[in-house]
């Protein structure tokens, strides 16, 4: 026959103290029901944990294999941290309760798994409370800056209507301004040329022997002197009214544009703070929840070694001792498939191998059909390794 693996099974002693056994046996597969949940919620917090890490670290990955690379990782750590630490914890309550303690190899070995018991149970508190602080507060959106296009898109418009009334009242200016300095020029130059043109007539009848003309000539280029003065202030007045207009219509133009852009940002400011107040609200929110389910996945931790400690303490005071014993276990099916096809495998080479080497097998062959069993000598070689 094939050699058998072994397998360590535990097995629990009857109780020896009744009156314990009796008062606390009602509520101890509760407590160890409740320890493994509460090991199971641990586990899931770590895992969220061990998950946001691998994903943040390998962004630049490939989905498939920063998927793998996570689940792996939980998978690793969780076991470590959640079977690892129930194991060891339950090694070491055993060691105080029963006093197992004895001599100084006891203790060096009991002082190294306590120290690694402690590592990993605060590994796992931490793992467990900011992971799940971590989850709640990451799920915040970051803070988004309010669309303003549609707001911009208004205030050009406004603007673009606003530089065609302006334009529309500049021109009317400039308008206004050429009808009157052409009605003041054309008045003058009327008053002007009639009064040169008496000019020269009373010259040409001081030419002709009339004396008094001279005195009216004089009077009329003079009239004309007076009316060119006249017309150059008039003028100067138009434009300084005019000049005068434009300031006060550039000006006006500027504050209605400034208003535009003042209300523009006032807008804009006013949605930006609602966005803002609607993310600190969000993720204060997230902040309470975290903080809330992160004491609770804490208290679970903590609750998780103190069941497994219960458990190991109701065992002792109930007397009740948990002993392991080696046991063989047959091989499955699938196993034997596999072995019998490796065994096929290395005979028909060994074969191939050994007639090219021209190397003769003693031993004897199985050529039948199925697989190859060891021999007997083979059988007694593997059960004393």
């Amino acid at each position: 026959m094939m050699k058998k693996n072994v397998i360590l099974k535990a097995k629990e002693t009857r109780a020896t103290n009744s009156d314990f056994y009796n008062l606390f046996r009602p509520i101890a597969p509760s407590i160890n029901l409740i320890g493994k949940i509460a090991q199971v919620v641990s586990a899931l917090t770590e895992g969220v944990t061990i998950w946001y890490i691998t994903q943040s670290e390998m962004a630049g990955q490939s989905k498939f294999i920063s998927i793998s690379v996570s689940i792996l990782c939980m998978i690793l750590v969780i076991a470590l941290l959640e079977i690892g630490g129930r194991k060891f914890l339950q090694v070491l309550t055993r060691a105080i309760v029963w006093k197992r303690l004895k001599n100084a190899w006891y203790v060096s070995l009991f002082s190294i798994v306590l120290g690694i018991t402690l590592g990993m149970g605060a590994l796992s508190f931490h793992l467990s409370t900011n992971g799940i602080k971590h989850a709640f507060e990451s799920n915040v959106p970051v803070v988004a800056h309010f669309d303003a296009s549609d707001l911009k898109q208004e205030y050009r418009t406004a603007i673009k209507e606003i530089d065609l009334r302006f334009n529309r009242d500049f021109t009317l200016i400039q308008e206004n301004f050429k009808d009157r300095l052409h009605s003041a020029s054309a008045n003058f130059d009327a008053k002007i040329k009639d009064a040169n043109l008496k000019v020269d007539r009373y010259n040409r009848k001081f030419k002709s022997g009339e004396k008094w003309a001279k005195s009216q000539a004089e009077k009329h280029l003079k009239m004309a002197s007076n009316f060119e003065m006249e017309k150059t202030k008039l003028v100067t007045g138009i434009h300084a009214e005019q000049a005068k207009k434009i300031d006060q219509w550039q000006a006006k133009k500027e504050r209605i544009l400034e208003a535009e852009k003042t209300k523009l940002q006032a807008e804009i400011d006013k949605n930006e703070a609602k966005i803002s107040l609607v993310h600190s609200s969000k993720k204060s929110n997230a902040s309470f929840w975290g903080n809330l389910f992160s004491y609770f996945v804490g208290f679970s931790v903590i609750l998780a070694f103190i069941c497994i400690v219960s458990v190991e303490v109701y065992r002792r005071g109930a007397g009740i001792e948990v002993s392991y014993s080696e046991e063989e276990k047959d091989r499955s099916i699938l196993e034997l498939f596999f072995i019998g096809i490796k065994e096929r495998f290395n005979s028909f080479f060994r074969r191939k191998a050994e007639k090219f080497a021209k190397v003769s097998n003693h031993s004897t062959q199985n050529s039948g059909m199925g697989f190859k069993y060891p021999s007997p000598a083979m059988r007694s070689e593997q059960e004393e390794i």
